[in-house]
């Protein structure tokens, strides 16, 4: 027999008409004041009820706790506007929870301003040495005008959620914050914390921000079971959701707006949601916007995979117009964050830096996103340090020794001109490039570069981003990285940002996927039911044959839409010989190996062991590239131009727009010469230079030749580059012949140059 609930006591608290001195359990006998509310014990199935429409000075302790499928709340009662609790800046915390368990705090508003710069908090769930704390549930909250710092001061947040204590291991399970409004707080909106967050480097819990000594950061014991999901957080000086030291956390369809907005302080900056100390946290389905940027260095991202993280899952996210760039993540040595999965994401107008992984981060994947990037200039104003103007600057910006990047299957329009980073052997394999007149492709295995077909391009909606019929992603990218699963990042059952499921083989490129139904399966085998579960892309089903199944057999699945695939999987049991085949015209052929598209796919089964047959699934791939793109070294580069000690010639035909060639600093005398043999005639109908910080440093006047085996022949003479940046940002001018010309060689001669710091520089000569 299940357990009977308990009944428990309700308790009123009416601010007008209570009195303290009655007994609270009916509205007409409720109880006055904070402080009588505050000493109650609650008990399994107890309320503590506020009068809907009334305001109360002061603060609110909640303790006890309920028991499970009994638990506790802490709400409202009557008709009105939510109860109001001030503390009016007087306290550090407004509405207190302690070392609670099976209680909901349901219904609230919550204030404490009083115009001070002290940390103050809204509702703070707080525990110490206590265990594990279960089934606590915080909602439909509206905490607003909360006092602080007006800068990131942990200790302080609308919403905190704090663990301190190092003799008890401490920590929530089944913790669920959702539906609330938070806004117009001098610090964080949303924060979880513990000092049970020891591990790797992570051995301090910012003293100088929380007070706690190092000596009380103790072994990392995560909350596990954590929800934050269907908040709305805007107008905050810190960071608008920051979850830290949780196993498993789910952040889902929060709305964050203007975090790390209206500083006080002018050193600094926060981001929209950033995590730190997590393993296996899934951020999905949220909106961030607009969050201040105050300088490089600053973050302003709307989301950042912070330090000491493992296996963080980012995806189907809307991310637009914040300042600092769409996502970041970063780390320090002794606290390395290791393995992330960025995909299914839309970043409109995000700027600075859309995608930047940083130091001592490995193992990050940007998998089909979608970036649209324009030229919106993020200005910084006085007083802050970092003041100043910034255009976007890279679409994928690599700071110091980030490793093991992969950027696959994205849809980048790049109308800002902005760079790409390549170092540390990062991998470029089936993105899309567009809006620019030459994307820098060179590092891509198989760059597509065309009109990606969107809805509606700048628009407000995430929607706006989808691809039209008849769009060049589709089919175009490659099947998710393996090695992601032997991160230990589950990537089954994945869908785009519209929850529309992955296919098998080639996927569409960005982050929406077309509707592709499952393929039609048919057998010789016996029985015939259930045969759908082979291609469901549930690895969990299974179709079993009978005991002794007749063989040779056949299973065949046939696909509404032609798919490119080179590999596929079968995970199955009993099977000792089988042969994947392919529909070649009129026949069935071994599967070669290499990419073939088809609507048919045969697995012949020849012999098996005794027993039946069980087959989960029969999955086609299309796998990525391993490695960085190394461009065929047939095409040689020289010059007259003395180059500096610090670049090589080869830059210049590198296919990498973002690798510099400069010459020395002094000396340079003009005109001068470059000359580019590509080995063997090739025709050229124009020729592209690249180049960044060109103001000052860049070609201004260059004619072109070309080789017809015996002379130079002149295609264009003193072309004008007009050249508009002096920034980091890589601008291009392109040199059209009157016609296509058939040569093996190319000559610019360099007649003038912008020589502001005595060098010249080009980063890419690409002709077409």
């Amino acid at each position: 027999m299940p357990a009977q609930a308990a009944a428990g006591t309700t308790y009123y608290v009416d601010a007008e008409g209570g009195d303290d001195t009655a007994a609270g359990t009916t509205e007409s006998a409720a109880w006055k004041s904070l402080a009588k509310a505050s000493s109650l014990t609650l008990g399994p199935a107890d309320k503590l009820l506020f009068r809907a429409g009334q305001r109360w000075s002061g603060s609110l302790t909640i303790q006890g706790a309920g028991a499970p499928g009994s638990p506790a709340l802490v709400g409202s009662y009557g008709a009105g506007a939510k109860p109001r609790i001030d503390a009016e800046g007087a306290a550090d915390v407004a509405v207190k929870l302690v070392n609670v368990h099976d209680l909901t705090l349901d219904g609230l508003e919550v204030t404490n301003w009083s115009d001070s710069t002290a940390p103050r908090t809204g509702v703070n769930l707080y525990a110490k040495d206590a265990g594990r704390l279960e089934n606590v549930t915080l909602r439909n909250l509206n905490i607003h005008d909360i006092d602080g710092p007006g800068g990131s001061w942990v200790s302080a947040a609308g919403l905190m959620v704090s663990i301190r204590g190092n003799q008890t291991p401490t920590y929530f399970h089944n913790l669920l914050i959702e539906g609330n409004e938070i806004s117009k707080v001098r610090s964080y909106g949303l924060i979880t914390w513990s000092t049970w967050s020891r591990r790797n480097g992570m051995t301090s819990l910012y003293p100088v921000e929380t007070g706690i000594p190092d000596s009380e950061v103790v072994t990392w014991t995560p909350s596990t079971g954590v929800v934050i999901r269907g908040n709305n957080v805007h107008e905050v000086t810190a960071g608008g959701i920051t979850p830290m030291h949780t196993k498993g956390a789910l952040i889902d369809g929060n709305r964050v707006d203007r975090a790390a907005s209206g500083r006080l302080s002018p050193k600094g900056g926060n981001v929209g949601i950033w995590w730190q100390g997590n393993d296996d946290i899934v951020i999905q389905r949220n909106e961030v916007s607009r969050t201040g940027f105050n300088g490089p260095g600053t973050d302003g991202h709307g989301f950042d995979n912070d330090a000491d993280n493992n296996r963080s899952l980012v995806q189907h996210n809307y991310s637009h117009q914040n300042n600092g760039g769409f996502f970041l993540a970063v780390s320090f040595a002794a606290a390395p964050t290791r393995d992330t999965v960025v995909r299914y994401n839309v970043s409109r107008d995000d700027g600075y830096e859309s995608m930047a992984a940083s130091t001592a981060t490995s193992g990050t994947h940007f998998l089909n996103n979608t970036v649209y990037a324009t030229t919106r200039v993020v200005e910084v104003k006085p007083p802050y340090t970092g003041a100043g103007k910034y255009p976007l600057e890279k679409i994928v910006r690599l700071y110091n020794n980030a490793a093991g990047v992969t950027v696959r299957n994205n849809v980048f329009v790049n109308l800002a001109g902005a760079g790409f980073d390549t170092k540390n052997n990062t991998i470029y394999d089936h993105n899309l490039y567009w809006g620019t007149e030459r994307p820098p492709t060179g590092a891509d295995h198989a760059p597509v570069v065309a009109d990606p077909m969107l809805a509606a391009p700048g628009g407000e909606r995430a929607e706006d981003y989808l691809p039209l019929p008849g769009s060049p992603v589709r089919d175009a990218g490659v099947s998710p990285d393996v090695d992601l699963g032997a991160a230990g990042i589950e990537l089954t059952g994945a869908t785009d940002y519209a929850g529309v499921p992955i296919p098998d083989a080639a996927p569409d490129l960005g982050a929406f996927q077309r509707a592709i139904a499952p393929a039609g399966v048919s057998s010789s085998l016996v029985p015939k039911g259930h045969l759908e579960r082979l291609a469901d892309r549930d690895p969990a089903t299974f179709w079993q044959s009978v005991p002794k199944p007749r063989l040779p057999g056949t299973i065949d699945l046939a696909f509404g839409v032609p798919r490119t695939f080179s590999a596929a999987t079968v995970t199955a049991d009993g099977i000792t010989e089988s042969e994947v085949q392919v529909r070649d015209g009129d026949a069935w052929v071994p599967l070669p190996g290499t990419p073939v598209t088809t609507d048919r796919v045969r697995l012949a089964v020849k012999a098996a062991g005794p027993g039946p047959i069980r087959i989960n699934e029969i999955a086609l791939g299309l796998p990525g590239a391993r490695e960085p793109y190394k461009p065929v070294p047939d095409i040689k580069v020289t010059t007259t131009f003395q180059t500096s000690p610090s670049s090589t010639v080869d830059a210049l035909v590198d296919g990498d727009p973002g690798s510099p060639w400069a010459s020395v600093a002094e000396g340079v005398t003009l005109p001068g010469e470059f000359v580019v043999d590509y080995g063997r005639a090739r025709t050229i109908s124009s020729v592209t230079l690249h180049t960044a910080w060109a103001q000052g440093q860049g070609v201004t006047d260059v004619s072109l030749d070309t080789w017809d085996g015996a002379r130079w022949v002149p295609q264009a003479a003193h072309h004008l580059t007009n050249w508009q940046e002096s920034s980091a940002k890589v601008e291009t001018s392109t040199i059209t012949p009157a016609a296509p010309v058939s040569t093996q060689k190319l000559r610019l001669t360099v007649h003038q140059a912008n020589l502001l710091w005595g060098n010249l520089a080009l980063y890419e000569i690409a002709a077409a």
